[in-house]
């Protein structure tokens, strides 16, 4: 209840500073705004992925949390280039355009609102274990900063040079544009998919066989999602003896023992996936 409140409180904030800066020829509080439509963007999908991962693993698929969160973060950089890009051009035309006097109280209340958004965020991540949430959180508290510049700017700009905020409105633009590009470069490595070597296959398969005699490995899928983080998707033959809460017990011990072995080289198992089936059942489904 409390996160929708804030959302509100935050998308009225954001328009506020868009329209103010549009009619009050604020060219900082607009970027200012435009950055924050960035920011609303990026805690909206916060949220959704942090629930997300609250939720059953079965929900995210292989491709698991890091993977959905990647390419959130992917769509926010590809928007913050685009929108950097049409603000910067709007400023550029708009470069000479004088603040109006009343531009300065637009300032100071669009202040006071992401004063009271920072406040009641901070009461809301409080008991949330979400890194991506406090994340968020430096995000806003960083807005709130710039928010507070962009008051300065424009009492700046009414008593000594009118094109200080539109400077320090294209000062935002290019913190948007670096800010988008070097997500994109980031989240790359955990878009791309990358094949481990044949020695780590066999090594997984070799885990994955020690102490089960009665177990084979007919498949193995694995790739990097990052430099230390791997997902596996395996089909495990079974001796037909056994019943079906004992296959789920010896695949969750499977699960558990590769995690344990995968940490001892130094790799994290960002999903695991096993299925089962029993011995020769492929082979009778091909005659």
């Amino acid at each position: 209840m409390l996160l929708r409140f804030i959302f509100l409180i935050y998308i009225l904030t954001t328009v506020f500073k868009i329209l103010s800066g549009l009619i009050s020829g604020n060219n900082a509080l607009f970027s200012d705004g435009v950055d924050s439509l960035k920011n609303l963007m990026t805690l909206f999908l916060s949220a959704f992925f942090f629930n997300l991962s609250q939720e059953e693993a079965d929900r995210t698929h292989h491709w698991g949390h890091k993977k959905y969160d990647a390419f959130g973060s992917l769509i926010i950089s590809v928007f913050q280039i685009f929108i950097s890009g049409v603000t910067a051009t709007y400023v550029i035309l708009n470069f000479r355009k004088v603040p109006e006097e009343v531009s300065l109280k637009y300032s100071v209340a669009s202040l006071l609102m992401m004063t009271i958004i920072i406040i009641l965020f901070a009461l809301y991540i409080r008991d949330k274990k979400s890194s991506a949430m406090r994340s968020e959180f430096l995000h806003e508290a960083i807005d709130l900063l710039q928010t507070f510049f962009v008051v300065i700017s424009t009492y700046l700009s009414l008593k000594l040079l009118p094109e200080i905020n539109s400077i320090f409105s294209l000062l935002i633009c290019v913190l948007l544009f670096l800010n988008g590009a070097i997500g994109i470069f980031r989240v790359e490595k955990f878009l791309v998919d990358r094949a481990p070597s044949q020695e780590l296959i066999s090594k997984i398969k070799e885990f994955v066989l020690e102490d089960n005699n009665d177990i084979s490995v007919r498949e193995l899928k694995t790739s990097f999602s990052s430099e230390r983080t791997i997902r596996l998707e395996l089909v495990i033959q079974i001796d037909g003896r056994f019943s079906l809460q004992e296959a789920h017990a010896i695949a969750h011990q499977i699960e558990q023992n590769l995690r344990r072995k995968m940490k001892e080289i130094n790799l994290e198992v960002e999903n695991c996936s096993i299925h089962f089936e029993p011995k020769g059942a492929h082979l009778a489904g091909e005659s």
